[in-house]
């Protein structure tokens, strides 16, 4: 869409933290789309919660009515919006698809790490990241481009690839290494290509 484009009138609410809503934020202010930001605290939540379709963050309002929830499927949305996904090439989306779901199983692994004891950490990190990561590597050799997950464009398997792999290297994951995805060419490549995008730039400069 071009930025002469009527959008919908966007609310996107979550926590005020990044996590999942975060790659959503990203792919909406990308494509200069303009979007409430509602950052939701624990007392508010519990107002809101019994309104949305699961009971869970995120969700978007569209046009004061409707009521999107699971961040997967919001994402798909915001990023059709915004031409990040190819909704209109099923195989091509279905590659981006794959790449979201494989990062979302990493997601779970990383969530293992904030209950469990060291060695459970250390094994995460040491086995099981690892080898999830090299997986992703492979299949964007495959499937992309350049600097690109998916084609020779950027699609939201690129903006979810920088926003998963940022949070791996945070430091704020028990026993997972800043050093984790390094190492990992054409995924630090896409990193890259992401966070020189000047609407990236802009974001992470002012959250």
């Amino acid at each position: 869409m071009t930025s002469t484009t009527a959008y919908p009138k966007l609310k996107l609410s979550y926590f005020g933290i990044k996590g999942r809503a975060e790659v959503i934020r990203l792919t909406l202010h990308i494509a200069g789309i303009p979007f409430e930001d509602a950052r939701i605290n624990g007392e508010a939540w519990k107002q809101l919660k019994p309104q949305t379709p699961f009971g869970q963050m995120p969700t978007l309002t569209v046009n004061d009515t409707t009521i999107i929830s699971q961040s997967a499927g919001i994402l798909r949305y915001a990023g059709t919006l915004a031409g990040l996904y190819p909704s209109t090439d099923a195989l091509k989306a279905t590659f981006v698809d794959q790449i979201l779901f494989h990062l979302e199983d990493i997601n779970v692994v990383v969530a293992a790490t904030y209950k469990n004891e060291t060695d459970v950490c250390k094994k995460i990190a040491e086995d099981k990241l690892p080898a999830m990561l090299a997986d992703l590597e492979k299949v964007v050799e495959e499937h992309g481009k350049g600097p690109f997950a998916v084609g020779d464009h950027l699609t939201v398997a690129d903006v979810s690839i920088y926003d998963v792999i940022g949070f791996l290297q945070s430091g704020d994951l028990r026993g997972i290494p800043t050093t984790i995805a390094d190492g990992y060419e054409r995924i630090s490549q896409i990193c890259a290509h992401v966070g020189q995008i000047p609407k990236v730039v802009e974001w992470e400069a002012a959250h």
